[in-house]
């Protein structure tokens, strides 16, 4: 069965020392490119991590339909992951802290883009001289030369057959003359393919409200006979056939919200991404060199990581470090150190720290990026 989640917006922020799992780990890195940064200290590798995980192992084991993943001569899940290291040319310079920021939807988040107080660049990790990692998380969103994903598997059954399960796509807010949007439920995501492309074996409905809490209009269904899984961007309805698109035959109103209910095959390992956060980050960590020999090109500099995540990669945080995915192989969390500055609700549960905070305003900015400096300066200073 298919099991799609989305993460709902929140902040997290946390240091910790991610633990090496010797049953989960990323086998081979390859540096595609390595820039020198215009402040003269620092330079950026880029390029791919390949994992590979014991589906066996419990601290994979909870991962969704990792056991239907396909399995490598040594039996074991692969995936790949992109990457972006900076730090220092001269490793001697490195203040010793690995900062890891987590994508928000394959994408750097920048905490601090316009000039305040403290300086536009207050929260850049190299201005310290920390080292700056990010690497790709989501397995749902096509990889594109300015974002980072891993490539993770797709779930089958054991004869090889598709595995199979019923979808909710929702689709609103679409300009008025349009006739045709993609399935997925952010625009960058991808979809589920459709398991049929017959329009009598799916529900789509419209709503003209919704509110927060969840309270909605009465529903109107729309006859399998004007609508298609097709793409009519080039062609007239019915359009080219297409499971990851919806036609409608007169065209998407804006002021209604459209639910499609559906059967999507194919499902990706999802799940894989998480520990693909944790071996890439274990691995600039602790490990000397790649299997095949490659250096770690900051082996032997490193005696903290802080991670940090905002809105979406914030939660995501939350759910790694619930999950278990901050443990080593004694399966012992390792956080030595807890700096939540800013959160949307209050939350605390097992390991993970939230501080309550309502919507964005100017203060609470500046207080925010205030608490970011004060860990930076903390690490720098070589603070516990």
């Amino acid at each position: 069965m298919i099991h799609p989640a989305r993460i709902s917006i929140g902040v997290l922020m946390i240091a910790l020392s991610i633990g090496d799992e010797a049953t989960a780990r990323v086998a081979r890195i390859v540096v595609d490119q390595t820039i020198a940064l215009p402040d003269g200290r620092n330079e950026s590798l880029s390029g791919r991590a390949y994992g590979e995980l014991d589906p066996k192992d419990p601290l994979n084991a909870v991962i969704t339909d990792i056991q239907y993943a396909p399995l490598n001569a040594r039996g074991r899940v692969e995936y790949v992951s992109r990457f972006t290291l900076t730090k220092p040319k001269d490793m001697r310079n490195a203040s010793g802290v690995l900062w890891y920021d987590v994508v928000n939807r394959g994408r750097p988040v920048a905490m601090n883009n316009s000039p305040s107080s403290i300086g536009p660049s207050a929260t850049k990790p190299q201005d310290f001289g920390h080292v700056a990692l990010i690497s790709g998380w989501q397995g749902d969103i096509e990889q594109t030369t300015d974002n980072w994903t891993v490539q993770v598997p797709v779930a089958r059954n054991a004869d090889g057959s598709s595995i199979t399960g019923v979808v909710l796509a929702r689709i609103a807010n679409v300009p008025k003359g349009v006739n045709t949007r993609p399935l997925g439920m952010l625009a960058t995501l991808i979809p589920y393919d459709a398991a049929s492309l017959d329009t009598a074996k799916a529900h789509l409905m419209t709503r003209s409200s919704e509110t927060r809490t969840g309270e909605t209009s009465a529903s109107d269904s729309i006859p399998g006979s004007d609508w298609a899984f097709a793409d009519c961007t080039k062609v007239p309805f019915p359009g080219e056939p297409n499971p990851r698109s919806l036609c409608l035959k007169n065209g998407f109103d804006p002021n209604l919200l459209y639910q499609l209910v559906y059967e999507a095959k194919d499902p990706k390992v999802l799940g894989v991404g998480f520990a693909a956060m944790r071996d890439v980050a274990s691995f600039f960590r602790f490990e000397a060199a790649d299997d095949e020999g490659t250096p770690n090109p900051i082996a032997g500099r490193i005696h903290h990581t802080v991670v940090q995540g905002i809105s979406q990669s914030g939660n995501a945080l939350k759910t790694f470090i619930l999950l278990g995915f901050n443990q080593d192989e004694q399966k012992t969390p390792r956080i030595r150190r807890r700096q939540p500055p800013h959160c949307r609700e209050a939350d605390v549960r097992q390991r993970a720290l939230w501080i309550a905070e309502r919507l964005w305003h100017p203060l609470r900015a500046r207080r925010r990026r205030r608490a970011v400096v004060d860990l930076l300066h903390g690490l720098q200073a070589g603070a516990p």
